[in-house]
Parts: structure tokens; C-alpha cells; sequence
């Protein structure tokens, strides 16, 4: 009789044990409030200090615009605030999106310079484009308009075997 109680036992418990491991499985995967409630906090915290390092690169940012205006001495003969702003902004931009507009980047360029060098001194090059002459391997041209006057600025460089051969600096007054 103890024979059979043991194997009706052990076949109940062969029944039961799937709905153990279900209802673990669901007691797991859940999230109680108080982690809800944590969670939310913690996003909360994130989203403020976002906003924080937003508000602080935004003051950065104006701060470097007024601080390139110039002083105005007369408000007759100097150009109005707005003039101002949008000359600052403008030579921000072409700092940003043409850094190789600047001549003091092109003086220190001499012959025989290596691509990576060029590179290093100017930036990544407008094109970069294979010549079809035979004393020429490819150019690096560094090309664009700048922003105050839309004036067209371009300048070249000529690489053979490796070295810059010729260069031909923009003109930029």
C-alpha cells in the first residue's frame, strides 16, 4: 500500500511541478511597483541632467559667439547687434565645416609632403581624385564658399609617388 501512495505521490508531483515552474517563470518576469517606481526616478534623474548638459552646451556656445563680436565704440557707425550675431555665426560655421579656410593652415605646407601629413595640417580633403596625367597620381582639392561673403575658395594639391609636388594655395584675404 506504502508502494502505491509513493508512486501516486511521485505522479502528482510529476503533474504539479510544470505549474511550479510556470508560475515562477511569471513571479520573475514580473516588476513590482516599488521597481516601477525606481525605474521612473531614474529616468526622470536622466532626462534632468540631459536637459542640463543641453542648457550648458547651448550657454557655451553663445558665450564664444559674444565673446568673437566685436566691442561696438559708437552705435551709430558700428553695425547693429543682429549684424553682429550673424557675422559671428557665419565665421563659426566656416571654423566648423571648413577648417583648411584659414592660411595659417597652408603656410607651414611644403614639398615632398606625405597625403597623412597634409592631411594632419589641413583635414580631409573636398575631393580626392586620380589624375589622368602621368607625372600626377591623384589631387587633394580643397574646395567650398565662405559663408560671410559666398566667395568660391579652392585649393590643390598634386602628389607623386607619395610626396606633394605642387601646391596650389587658395586665395584667402
Amino acid at each position: 500500500m506504502k508502494a502505491k501512495q509513493h508512486g501516486l505521490l511521485f505522479i502528482l508531483y510529476l503533474a504539479i511541478l510544470p505549474c511550479l515552474s510556470a508560475l515562477q517563470a511569471q513571479s520573475q518576469e514580473a516588476v513590482t511597483r516599488a521597481e516601477y517606481e525606481a525605474l521612473a526616478a531614474k529616468v526622470a534623474q536622466l532626462e534632468a541632467r540631459l536637459a542640463g548638459v543641453q542648457t550648458q552646451q547651448l550657454d557655451s556656445i553663445t558665450q564664444e559667439v559674444l565673446a568673437s563680436m566685436p566691442a561696438s565704440t559708437s552705435s551709430q557707425a558700428s553695425p547693429s547687434l543682429i549684424e553682429n550675431v550673424v557675422t559671428a555665426v557665419k565665421q563659426r560655421e566656416q571654423e566648423v565645416n571648413f577648417p583648411w579656410m584659414d592660411s595659417a593652415k597652408w603656410a607651414p605646407l611644403r614639398m615632398g609632403m606625405s597625403p597623412e601629413e597634409v592631411i594632419a595640417q589641413l583635414g580631409e580633403p573636398t575631393l580626392d581624385e586620380p589624375s589622368l596625367n602621368r607625372r600626377i597620381d591623384f589631387v587633394y582639392t580643397y574646395q567650398g564658399r565662405r559663408p560671410a561673403t559666398n566667395q568660391r575658395v579652392e585649393g590643390k594639391i598634386r602628389f607623386y609617388k607619395g610626396e606633394a609636388i605642387d601646391i596650389e594655395r587658395p586665395v584667402l584675404d
